[in-house]
């Protein structure tokens, strides 16, 4: 009988993808060799085709393992028993949490799905329209406006939140947190709202497992 996955194979995959994102973010897909990569990883080529025989097989891997990701941290709220408002509140800071901890897989879901061949790029297309609709659901309920209206303001929501790479460095002036928090206040009071949240964190309900 043929044997299962190694817990050393799935480690191996982990750290390649890893690796292949930086490498996605910092040099372009395009550009990006399978030669390259295998370097950075401080393997062979051969021994990095063991494990993807391609490099668009790694960026659907990572894209779809990230979307995937993102509709968990959705649902991870649902269990906490919050308030609509409060449900809100805590999936934008997971959101942003995650993103600060995966910023390369983020900069590559963002730029670099439109690679994949199409039935690939439809199913991580699926799946993040997936993510949508569970924020759209939250913001509909929180706010008690139809469906229509809430993706409206999912997508404004996402339109602060997603571009985070591009100016919000760790270790700068401003932490993630803080900038979650900045958006959680302009959800609830406006611009003011998100003004006072910077001077003061309101404290995180519970850590994303990971």
């Amino acid at each position: 009988m043929p044997r299962g996955v190694s817990a050393e194979h799935s480690i191996q995959r982990d750290t390649i993808l890893r690796v292949a994102a930086d490498t996605f973010a910092q040099v372009g897909y395009p550009s990006a060799t399978m030669a390259e990569i295998a370097r950075r990883c401080g393997v062979s080529k051969s021994l990095l085709y063991h494990y993807y025989n391609a490099k668009d097989a790694m960026l659907y891997d990572m894209s779809r393992s990230y979307m995937s990701k993102l509709c968990e941290l959705v649902d991870s709220v649902t269990p906490l028993k919050l308030s609509a408002k409060e449900a809100l509140a805590e999936t934008v800071r997971r959101f942003v949490r995650e993103y600060e901890h995966s910023r390369t897989r983020h900069i590559v879901l963002l730029n670099d799905v439109k690679f994949l061949p199409p039935a690939q790029r439809d199913e991580v297309i699926r799946l993040e329209r997936v993510v949508v609709q569970k924020f759209a659901d939250l913001i509909s309920t929180t706010y008690g406006i139809d469906g229509e209206r809430a993706k409206v303001l999912t997508m404004c929501v996402f339109g602060m939140i997603n571009w985070t790479f591009t100016w919000l460095r760790p270790g700068g002036t401003i932490s993630y947190a803080q900038f979650a928090e900045s958006v959680v206040g302009m959800l609830e009071s406006g611009l003011n709202g998100g003004a006072e949240r910077l001077q003061t964190r309101v404290p995180i309900i519970a850590a994303v497992p990971r």
